[in-house]
């Protein structure tokens, strides 16, 4: 179901884990903000951008991840705007597509939605009566942005903050746990996640933002100290970062294969602390 979060921007569900795209109306135009894995879940807001009176013909994708550019086919000949990063993980990305979906690189380029308008850092885009703010707030993939709209004090934060999974991080966790501390500085009033529930209130949108880097340096404090002590087996390491405890009832320990989940993020740590003792 598509829900207005606040006064003209909309969540959009789609398939991957409690996903959400998101949908913001302007007076001068409306933007698509990421299109999902499947040619249904971009044309749902392509209709629904037309239903409002507007042109299905502006997107933002966040990152170059498969269910943020796949699912855009509607979107052709639009103009889809993206950090210049994105495009090398797009090129990054298609092998394993390929294997995960079990097509060919010509049929997967045919599905993705690539970016026609790039840039470098930071971007402003005016839709006449609200602006959107794109910056970067990488960690769970290098390119990656979030994006602020002032003037109902929202924030879409892609798969930056994630509100209904553990956390995902294909980049870096001392930069995902720096880009959230930079959320908090923010006045937000609403945060679209990217994949679980939208939070709406101040406080609880706080209380989140604390646990995530909580939970972040949790696990990395922990991690250090076993290699500190001499562990150096990797699997030893991952086992004694327990679920129950760095997650506890936080999350579904039943739902999107939380406890893979929660091991994948702790392998990525152990795998960043142990490079890290192996180059200073």
């Amino acid at each position: 179901m598509i829900v207005e979060e606040a006064p003209g921007i909309f969540s959009v569900p789609h398939s991957a884990a409690e996903g959400k795209n998101v949908i913001v109306l302007g007076q001068d135009s409306a933007f698509a903000i990421d299109v999902g894995t499947y040619p249904e879940e971009g044309r749902q807001m392509a209709d629904f951008i037309r239903e409002r009176g507007y042109t299905p013909n502006r997107v933002i994708i966040t990152h170059g991840h498969r269910d943020h550019i796949l699912g855009g086919a509607v979107f052709r000949g639009s103009d889809v705007f993206a950090p210049r990063k994105t495009l090398d993980e797009i090129q990054r990305q298609i092998p394993g597509l390929c294997r995960q979906m079990g097509l060919e690189e010509g049929q997967i380029r045919a599905r993705i939605l690539q970016p026609t308008i790039t840039f470098e850092k930071q971007l402003w885009i005016d839709l006449g009566d609200r602006q959107l703010h794109l910056f970067p707030t990488p960690g769970h993939s290098l390119d990656i942005v979030s994006i602020y709209v002032a003037d109902c004090r929202l924030l879409i934060a892609s798969d930056t903050v994630v509100t209904g999974i553990v956390p995902a991080i294909f980049y870096d966790s001392a930069a995902l746990e720096t880009s959230i501390n930079q959320l908090k500085q923010l006045e937000i009033e609403t945060l679209i996640a990217g994949h679980g529930p939208a939070l709406h209130g101040k406080a609880g949108i706080l209380d989140w933002l604390n646990w995530l880097t909580a939970y972040i340096g949790g696990v990395r404090g922990a991690v250090s100290s076993l290699i500190e002590a001499g562990e150096r087996e990797r699997e030893v390491i991952i086992e004694s970062v327990e679920y129950d405890e760095y997650i506890g009832d936080r999350l579904p320990k039943d739902k999107h294969g939380m406890p893979k989940r929660h091991r994948n993020a702790v392998a990525k740590i152990v795998a960043e602390e142990l490079a890290r003792r192996c180059c200073d």
